[in-house]
């Protein structure tokens, strides 16, 4: 198999360093100097550079890989889906939450007949990267909405709300409520907590840049059982018992591998479409409405 030939456009996302490591740590990959020299480009830019990136890289005719989130604003997002859309190669959003294996056994959780119907969702995501200084230099842009900064919520609430579309595609999903959380001398927020309506179903997602140590979990309880994901483990409760299992943590770089298997037709990762970032995009919109 002759290694996909992948450019990195922008140096400037805090995943950088994960998509590097991916690349050289796949054989089915090697690292290009450019766009000319690529078979494909991950765009790893500042996101008010996604427009002048993108529009190249499929003018190029060359498969992209975008850092979330698309654009920064609903108009900005239509505008790049479009182009997505008429694009002749495949173009999609790194939400890596779509390829962790604890995750998948939720989805399998929720699309399973028995359990009776979800009663109840909740979901954090957060880590300290304002206390420890993660926003200086290259990643100094994500603290400038002129940049296309969004916020601790947006930032890291966009995986949950992405999240809730993949693991049930058909359901609605509508914003009740939202807080934000501010800290001094910050031009955005820092995180905040939204309530949401998941086609009835009570949805309480919570983000920040400030929790120490952070991490990832998600509890969705069904009328006969529940179902928990913390990092990389899953545990599964039923009337009956539980069954518990241990996966790989999350892992923003298990997005290239996924990726590199799209471009090789092998469907082992189901990414995000132009619908599902659109509508991302818009919740987040309806969330910083709710939040005042």
């Amino acid at each position: 198999m002759t290694p996909v030939r992948v450019a990195i456009l922008g140096t400037a996302h805090p995943h950088l360093a994960d998509h590097r490591e991916a690349i050289r740590r796949d054989p089915r990959a090697t690292a290009a100097s450019g766009l000319d020299d690529a078979d494909a480009v991950i765009i790893d830019s500042v996101t008010a550079d996604h427009p002048r990136l993108l529009r190249a890289a499929i003018e190029a005719g060359k498969p992209a890989l975008v850092e979330k989130p698309l654009a920064a604003t609903v108009p900005e997002t239509g505008e790049l889906t479009s182009l997505i859309d008429a694009a002749a190669v495949p173009v999609t959003t790194a939400m890596f939450l779509r390829c962790a294996p604890a995750l998948r056994g939720l989805r399998t959780f929720l699309s399973a007949g028995s359990g009776g119907p979800v009663t109840s969702v909740r979901a954090r995501f957060s880590h300290p990267g304002l206390l420890d200084g993660w926003f200086r230099g290259r990643t100094a842009w994500m603290l400038d909405p002129r940049q296309g900064g969004v916020g601790g919520l947006a930032d890291l609430g966009i995986h949950l709300l992405d999240l809730l579309l993949w693991l049930r595609p058909d359901a609605g999903l509508r914003v009740v409520s939202a807080v934000k959380d501010r800290a001094p001398g910050i031009a955005m927020d820092v995180g905040g907590t939204a309530r949401l309506d998941w086609d009835g179903v009570p949805v309480t997602l919570h983000c920040g840049w400030t929790s120490r140590p952070g991490g990832f979990d998600v509890r969705v309880d069904r009328a006969g059982g529940s179902c928990t994901v913390s990092g990389g483990r899953l545990v599964i409760a039923t009337g009956t018992g539980h069954r518990a299992e241990t996966h790989p943590p999350l892992d923003a770089a298990a997005v290239v591998p996924a990726w590199l298997d799209q471009l090789h037709g092998v469907a082992t990762w189901e990414p995000p479409t132009s619908d599902d970032i659109a509508r991302c995009a818009l919740l987040l919109q309806e969330i910083d409405a709710a939040a005042g």
